[in-house]
């Protein structure tokens, strides 16, 4: 039994655990299904999981079910008894009970003869129930070496796990530092085009084609991956850019193609598709009514024929996963017009033959950009 931790956009982490099992053909059963988190039976390498999850910040292994609070289980637990680190995590305990638990571990390290080092969440507000170590501090207190308990309160009943792999963000900080051409304004961030790439579901070396490729943000996710990528953007600037973060990746990818020219008219061959169009202006003031319909008129005009030449460059029942944007004004939002789409024989994926958990298409997700423009999801197929 392990509990998933979602991360910033659980809709969006749900639906990409549920095509990693469905793709994977992994059993499982879905015990508790809550905004932030998911109670689940199955078989899993945690770490590799993890690792291939880029919308879950930690997998817990739980080892023991009580309606008491009792942390006996650790007997039982292999672990070096050396000075190392360890913390504790808790769901729906209140502050009273997570400083008795503070108290418990402390004194059991103790009876053990550990030098063992607590480090407790930076959270322990006033009616705060839930107690999480924050996956950042997680890896820069190498909890890896020691171990951190976890307690989920549940029904009337303790869950008692130990976290078994954490999402570690210093991949994407580093990427993100060191990659020569990043447009932070203007690119998707590396963690929401990790989860995208996972949307398409590819369970083999496939070729993917990003039709706004910019500085190659999906293209180098993707070739991380495994896959072949071909990127096309009609700015010679960014298919340099592109290419030059392809070559800093400096190891053993697959074939890229990059191509400067129009999306809505250019050849290839590709087997599905992965982008964030051109989204309009940056938005730092809500606009009036008439220029939101003049943006949102002149994006589906691109989008529209976009949409067709993926129509005709790729195979039938062949997956999308896109970026639509949703203008605001004063008054609500202008939505971008299915037609330009379902016109050009796509459809919206039924996501509900993944799982049975609550999914949704599109779906809506955060950005800390500053733009007010709203951005969704979207998991398209072929007709």
């Amino acid at each position: 039994m392990y509990l998933f931790l979602l991360g910033r956009d659980p809709k969006l982490s749900k639906l990409e655990i549920a095509i990693y099992f469905y793709k994977n053909n992994i059993k499982y059963e879905i015990l508790e299904e809550q905004d932030k988190y998911l109670l689940i039976k199955t078989k899993i390498n945690p770490k590799k999981t993890i690792e291939e999850l880029a919308g879950t910040t930690k997998i817990i292994e739980m080892y023991q079910q009580s309606k008491e609070i009792d942390i006996k289980f650790l007997d039982k637990i292999e672990y070096n008894k050396h000075k190392f680190n360890f913390s504790f995590s808790s769901i729906n305990l209140p502050k009273e009970e997570v400083l008795y638990i503070e108290n418990l571990l402390k004194d059991y390290f103790k009876k053990e003869k550990t030098k063992a080092v607590y480090k407790k969440p930076k959270k322990h507000t006033k009616n705060e129930k839930n107690y999480i170590v924050n996956p950042n501090n997680y890896y820069s207190w190498k909890l890896y070496e020691g171990f951190e308990l976890f307690i989920l309160f549940l029904n009337k009943n303790y869950y008692f796990g130990l976290t078994k792999a954490c999402f570690n963000p210093k991949e994407n900080i580093y990427k993100d530092k060191h990659m020569p051409k990043r447009k932070n304004l203007y690119s998707t961030s590396l963690r929401i085009a990790d989860i995208m790439i996972n949307l398409l579901g590819c369970t083999n070396k496939t070729t993917i084609v990003d039709p706004f490729c910019g500085t190659g943000t999906f293209l180098v996710e993707a070739l991380l991956k495994g896959h072949d990528v071909i990127g096309i953007d009609q700015e010679k600037q960014m298919c340099r850019y592109a290419k030059e973060n392809i070559e800093w990746i400096k190891e053993n990818i697959g074939k890229y193609q990059i191509i400067c020219g129009d999306s809505g008219k250019i050849k290839f061959k590709a087997d599905c598709a992965v982008f964030e169009p051109y989204m309009g202006p940056f938005l730092k003031k809500m606009p009036s009514e008439k220029k939101a319909r003049k943006t949102v008129k002149n994006l589906e005009k691109i989008y529209y024929f976009v949409f067709r030449n993926l129509s005709k460059n790729l195979k039938k029942k062949a997956k999308v996963v896109c970026i639509l944007p949703e203008i605001p004004k004063y008054e609500g939002s202008i939505k971008i017009s299915t037609r330009v789409f379902y016109e050009n024989g796509f459809k919206l994926e039924n996501v509900q033959k993944y799982s049975n958990m609550k999914l949704e298409n599109p779906i809506t997700y955060d950005t800390p950009d500053g733009s007010r423009i709203i951005r969704k999801i979207y998991l398209l197929e072929k007709r």
